[in-house]
């Protein structure tokens, strides 16, 4: 796993990028395997959806909404973006990322009307390496989960 304080080139849908402001976000990769059916990726962006979920509400005390195919929404607007990308290998790359203590003035004005973070939601500021460790223990349950279904 891999945990940035900032992405200078955060990728989001094809073609866009994900606005990650140094010190103020939760970005990480994960790699994953065994990873049991590499054409499949929308139930595992549904349990590390579901993770995050669970994450804010334990350690923060708020609800989010998964939207699919890999948001997650706090009062409609956008607090996450989860990218999985399968490798020749067979590893899983699961990319998250968090807007966690971001300002609604720090968002560039194309996004203020659609993002939100988890400050700007409880007007509260959080520690990362606390979140980070929340949802690690969350994406480790979703996804042995998943195994098991599977």
């Amino acid at each position: 796993m891999v945990v940035a304080e900032s992405q200078t080139k955060g990728k989001g849908k094809p073609g866009r990028s994900w606005f990650s402001p140094k010190g103020s976000g939760l970005y990480l990769s994960a790699i994953v395997k065994p990873f049991k059916n590499p054409s499949d990726l929308s139930p595992i962006t549904f349990y590390c959806a579901q993770a995050v979920v669970e994450t804010f509400k334990s350690a923060a005390g708020i609800s989010a909404a998964i939207k699919l195919p890999n948001d997650v929404l706090i009062n409609g607007k956008k607090v996450c973006g989860i990218l999985l990308e399968g490798v020749a290998s067979g590893h899983l790359i699961i990319g998250i990322g968090l807007n966690v203590n971001t300002s609604r003035e720090s968002f560039p004005d194309e996004l203020k009307a659609n993002a939100t973070s988890l400050k700007i939601e409880t007007g509260q500021d959080f520690e990362i390496p606390a979140l980070v460790d929340a949802l690690l223990g969350e994406l480790e349950r979703e996804y042995l989960a998943y195994l098991n279904e599977v």
